[in-house]
């Protein structure tokens, strides 16, 4: 998880701001990338790893145990967490540049 918030700090720039204006963004933007993140991996896992998977979900398994789980199940896990956070961050730069 440490690596999503990484990536969403470098990404955006956010080493300037208050702690608590960092942390808001890197909750509220990382809840919008771990969605890709997980629509990515469950297209790549086995139907045995993605039952697995709804198991740990519905035994409500904390969001460091799901990355490391995925992180063992997907080999280019971490690969797919820079792609979308980049793809965020190009999002994001075009609809900020377009209002001006």
């Amino acid at each position: 998880m440490q690596t999503i918030q990484k990536e969403i700090t470098n990404l955006l720039s956010l080493d300037n701001l208050l702690p608590e204006e960092r942390e808001e963004i890197i909750l509220r933007v990382g809840a919008l990338i771990y969605q890709n993140i997980m629509t990515r991996a469950l297209e790549i896992m086995s139907e045995a790893d993605q039952d697995e998977f709804e198991k740990m979900l519905d035994a409500q398994s904390g969001p460091e145990e799901i990355f490391v789980f995925l992180k063992n199940k997907v080999s280019n896990f971490e690969e797919i967490i820079k792609e979308e956070a980049e793809k965020f961050k190009n999002k994001a730069t075009g609809i900020m540049n377009q209002i001006g």
